[in-house]
């Protein structure tokens, strides 16, 4: 996409944003939350790789072909889960913190994403450039800071507004793929997988109270999936395919213990409500019964040598690891208002008081 074109997109989202504010104020009964704030790696990465250094890049086609055929940036044909969540909270989407102008920031009242491809929990996990989980939480404390109050000028509106904001954090497979596996040796690797996924848990605990001292109460945040059964792990014979169980139940620890750390918290944090997005044990419902969710293929890639195929919505996966909007959209309505998804409840009751 030319970059006049980005500037355009960009400044676009900005003026949905004051309208939709504005909006608001007169009726806030059509109010559901404040804004969406969103903290993660490539599978909600909405374009602030673009402005860095790196190989992980969705800024080219076929990413974006069903996004008004524009490469945002987004790894995906078309909208992340993020986005969905958005619209189904009555929200623009949140634009990429990077993509937007340190002079109109401030206007950006309803939401921003911090999320960056290939970055994890961990500082040391990253491919080129990227932004860590630390990094984005200081872009987020100066949008608290340095930004909102100059739009929400009162201390209690401002504290009210992050309060009845919602937090989503969507990493940690990176961990694993970038940093875990690929080097033993490093710093921490040499744990096993337990003690891994432990301290994993803990870094991320400590990111997320940060997150909450700055104003935020509401999160929804994801487990690991099944990285075994990505297009790029899958185990192929001649005859069949199937999930890397091996890489599966070593990521398994981190999935299983992600909720007893989030009870934790909540004990801890007063005020604080959270939400963990299993899409590990329901990525395994929808392999169990793909036709039911509308797939035919749930092992392969819909894009082949940088082609995509000509279906999208018949396709769990759109590349190497991320999944179509199609997959993405099963995911945000589940866990917008089902019950199999998100647990203890769903986003609906989270905003509403459980």
């Amino acid at each position: 996409m030319e970059k006049s074109s980005k500037i355009f997109w960009v400044i676009s989202i900005i003026i949905t944003q004051q309208l939709a504010f504005l909006a608001n104020a007169s009726h806030p009964r059509k109010r559901i939350v404040a804004a969406l704030y969103v903290f993660g790696d490539s599978t909600v990465d909405a374009g602030n790789n673009n402005n860095l250094n790196t190989l992980a890049k969705a800024n080219a086609f076929p990413y974006g072909i069903d996004f008004n055929n524009c490469s945002t940036g987004r790894f995906s044909n078309g909208k992340t889960l993020a986005d969905l969540i958005a619209i189904r909270l009555s929200l623009p989407m949140p634009p990429p913190y990077l993509g937007v102008p340190k002079s109109k920031r401030h206007q950006v009242i309803r939401g921003i994403n911090y999320a960056s491809g290939s970055c994890g929990i961990l500082n040391s996990t990253r491919t080129g450039d990227c932004l860590s989980l630390d990094k984005q939480i200081e872009y987020f404390t100066s949008t608290v800071v340095n930004d909102l109050p100059r739009s929400i000028h009162s201390k209690t509106k401002l504290r009210h507004y992050l309060a009845n904001s919602l937090y989503l954090l969507s990493i940690g497979s990176n961990d694993y793929m970038l940093n875990y596996f690929k080097y033993p040796n490093g710093t921490n690797n040499n744990l096993n997988p337990e003690k891994y996924a432990d301290y994993l848990l803990e870094q991320l605990a400590s990111r997320i109270k940060r997150i909450y001292d700055l104003g935020a109460r509401k999160f929804v945040v994801s487990r690991i999936g099944e990285i075994g059964c990505t297009p790029t792990c899958v185990i192929r014979t001649p005859y069949s395919q199937k999930c890397n169980e091996d890489i599966n139940q070593k990521v398994k620890h981190y999935s299983e213990k992600l909720p007893v750390k989030l009870q934790e918290l909540q004990t801890q944090l007063s005020h604080s409500h959270f939400i963990n997005l299993d899409n590990y044990n329901f990525s395994q419902k929808i392999r169990n019964s793909p036709e039911k969710f509308g797939f035919k293929y749930i092992f392969d890639s819909c894009v082949q040598r940088r082609k995509p195929c000509a279906n999208r919505n018949e396709y769990y996966f759109f590349d190497f690891a991320h999944p179509t909007e199609a997959t993405n959209k099963i995911y945000a309505n589940e866990c917008f208002s089902g019950t199999q998804l998100c647990l203890p409840y769903n986003i609906l009751k989270l905003i509403h008081g459980n």
